[in-house]
């Protein structure tokens, strides 16, 4: 079954009277041919594309950021141009705010999902699935998802993404959630999701905006804060509609901005309603002030973490574990184990500024999970932890996690111990990146039986897979990223400690034939990455690229080797003057231009000391060679030469690794990011032309 497909067919017809029920009334719903009705109210449906419409009277409900026309038309040229284009062209209607990027685009944000406990034929419901990137992500490791919004162009927009990621998954898509009811027999669902959903719910359900005087609206103002029509009752209601269409075991997850957040002490006003300590007031002093500034109630209810175990109480949810999302559960960077979180997490005691920005009553964001009844299986974490202990032959008791992080690369990172052994487990959250840490992890299995390399990269411990979820452990190396103890006075001090380790990683380098720069060698290096490049930019750019590569660096002898593709300050692990490990092999090549990570280094730490994280200004200067300071030109000269090159070729080599590093992000998430684009692609290589044609 494909409950993608436009048809109807009678298969099809025959789960729709099973899997849902009336909104009105629970009523069964039987198929007339064309519509389906209710045998209890009479009240009809239709299912129109794909999508099942099960609203009840809010029929013209629209909640997005672009105006309706705008929407449609959008999610009708998605249907034959490439995606990435959908997704841009969306973030230009929105002025590029980074948390819409990071609803459509970015898979790591659902990190998450492996805290939940889910068996093998799992059916989950997301409610108020917006544009599908949830659902994208947790398909996969379900037997079905039902996705529910009550905007229909919004669904529809989902509907693409599915056809375009989710074509083997069975995933139901429904307009709805303004009935009393939620469409769905009693204990359908295995887990129930709400992502920045639950303080909505009360926000707009129309108890006070009934039109009349300013006087009697804000007298409904106020009175919409006692009563069923209190937002904490609305949301209670729901909850316990939630828990009906849960099964006994079931589980909810709640993704949801804290209500004490110390970002809200002065940092930010509050995410919802805009008011600043708004959510830290006491309820009815918030509603009154929210009354006389915005002249609307206060009714984004968000809660502390024992307002929200008293919310699940008061809504029959006896069991529940609570994560903090920081720094939030949009942009997430890190998972942090809170109250009940098991024998599995181990999590160390925070220090200094940590100790606020990781306190369990004051982080960002809570993911919070709540069942009915004590579960019995196990998550998805803990799964992954029994396979790792199967493979390292220790009890699984004996696994714990430590820290749960996620990159900007959607890559998850788990730090944990076993029996005392520190070991890194590696998560890619999406096929690009799935690929990557495969070539990676290949490579550390060869680099193991190097006397060389032993000891300087991270030993491989095993590979494996728990319900489509791939990880890949790692012994985890000793010291700390060269970026923590990085300064102004000791940048150039790495130096020599880089250049020994470049050189056991090409030991025999220097006796390999140069050969030229050509043919299937420049292809690869060059045209490839410069194709890649060239669909983003203007083509005239393009083409001054093409001629300015062509002339520099073909027919160039060149000896080739392995290059780690992302020998920067951050994967590089150093104590007391000396490199102890580099991590992250996932960019690499095995037989590319080594001379690269010299440069990438070089970039690195010029831009963490010297520019502070910007990558324009750093890379232009440095394709300069007067630029360089005395230990950077020795450095890059003695990597040069070991590649058959010199520093004549400096500023074309530059050019050639920044075209390497952006078109390998142009195969992630920078290729949905125009502003991005044109920044660090189109404007460096725009000021590194005009450069060279001024040597």
């Amino acid at each position: 079954m494909n409950s993608l497909d436009v048809s109807l067919d009678a298969t099809r017809r025959e789960e729709l009277r099973d899997d849902l029920a009336c909104p009105r009334c629970m009523g069964s719903l039987k198929d007339s041919g064309t519509e389906l009705s209710c045998a209890g109210c009479g009240a009809v449906y239709v299912v129109r594309d794909g999508i099942t419409d099960l609203r009840s009277n809010r029929y013209d409900y629209y909640f997005n950021p672009l105006p309706r026309k705008e929407m449609e038309a959008l999610t009708l040229a998605a249907e034959t141009q490439p995606w990435e284009d959908t997704i841009r062209r969306f973030l230009d209607g929105v002025n590029h705010h980074p948390e819409w990027f990071d609803d459509l685009v970015v898979d790591g944000r659902y990190a998450w999902k492996l805290l939940l406990r889910l068996p093998e034929d799992a059916r989950v419901l997301d409610i108020g699935c917006g544009l599908g990137n949830l659902v994208k992500n947790v398909a996969p490791h379900v037997r079905r998802v039902d996705a529910l919004d009550l905007t229909l162009e919004r669904l529809k927009f989902a509907r693409t993404r599915f056809k375009h990621f989710n074509r083997d998954q069975c995933i139901n898509l429904v307009a709805g959630g303004d009935g009393t009811y939620l469409p769905f027999p009693g204990g359908s669902f295995d887990c129930v999701t709400l992502s920045g959903v639950l303080e909505w719910v009360a926000a707009d359900d129309g108890v006070w905006d009934r039109g009349g005087t300013r006087a009697t609206r804000a007298i409904r103002a106020v009175s919409s804060f006692f009563g069923k029509t209190n937002p904490r009752a609305t949301q209670r209601r729901f909850l316990e509609e939630i828990r009906r269409v849960l099964k006994p075991d079931g589980q909810l997850f709640i993704a949801i901005e804290n209500r004490l957040s110390y970002t809200y002490f002065g940092g930010r006003p509050d995410h919802h309603s805009s008011l600043w300590f708004g959510s830290l007031l006491p309820r009815f002093v918030a509603n009154l002030y929210s009354i006389v500034v915005r002249h609307s109630p206060y009714r984004t209810y968000t809660y502390s973490i024992s307002g929200l175990r008293r919310l699940f109480r008061s809504a029959g949810f006896r069991d529940m574990e609570f994560f903090g999302l920081t720094p939030g559960y949009t942009e997430l960077a890190e998972l942090i184990p809170l109250q009940k979180a098991g024998r599995l997490w181990r999590p160390s005691a925070p220090r200094g500024a940590d100790r606020i920005r990781r306190n369990r009553h004051l982080v960002p964001a809570y993911g919070a999970i709540a069942s009915p009844t004590a579960p019995k299986r196990s998550s998805l974490a803990e799964q992954l932890a029994s396979s790792l202990a199967g493979r390292l032959g220790v009890d699984a008791s004996a696994v714990r996690f430590t820290r749960f992080e996620v990159t900007n690369k959607n890559k998850g990172i788990i730090h944990a111990e076993a029996e005392g052994r520190p070991i890194v487990l590696k998560l890619p959250f999406n096929t690009s990146i799935a690929e990557r840490a495969s070539i990676g992890y290949d490579f550390l299995e060869r680099a193991s039986t190097r006397p060389e390399l032993r000891g300087r990269v991270p030993r491989p411990l095993g590979t494996g897979e728990i319900r489509g979820i791939r990880y890949y452990a790692e012994e985890q190396v000793s010291g700390s990223p060269l970026k923590r103890v990085l300064d102004a006075d000791n940048r150039l001090a790495w130096f020599d400690a880089a250049a020994g380790f470049l050189d056991a990683l090409n030991p025999g380098l220097p006796e390999q034939a140069a050969t030229p720069m050509s043919g299937e060698l420049y292809r690869r290096e060059v045209s490839d990455p410069l194709r890649r490049v060239g669909r983003f930019i203007a083509p005239a750019l393009a083409e001054r690229l093409g001629h300015f590569f062509s002339s520099q660096l073909e027919q160039v002898a060149v000896r080739t080797g392995i290059v780690h593709g992302d020998f920067g300050a951050n994967n590089v692990f150093v104590r007391g003057g000396a490199i102890t490990g580099v991590i992250d092999w996932d960019d690499i090549s095995l037989s590319g231009v080594p001379a690269l990570d010299a440069i990438n280094l070089v970039h690195s730490l010029r831009r963490d000391v010297r520019h502070r994280g910007r990558d324009a200004g750093s890379i232009v200067e440095l394709a300069d060679p007067g630029s360089l300071a005395e230990e950077e030109r020795k450095f890059l000269v003695g990597r040069y030469q070991r590649s058959g090159l010199d520093i004549d070729h400096h500023h074309a080599l530059v050019g050639f690794y920044w075209l390497r590093h952006v078109a390998d992000q142009l195969d992630g998430d920078l290729v949905y990011d125009r502003p991005a684009i044109d920044k660090r692609v189109a404007a460096v290589f725009e000021k590194l032309l005009d450069r060279a044609g001024r040597r």
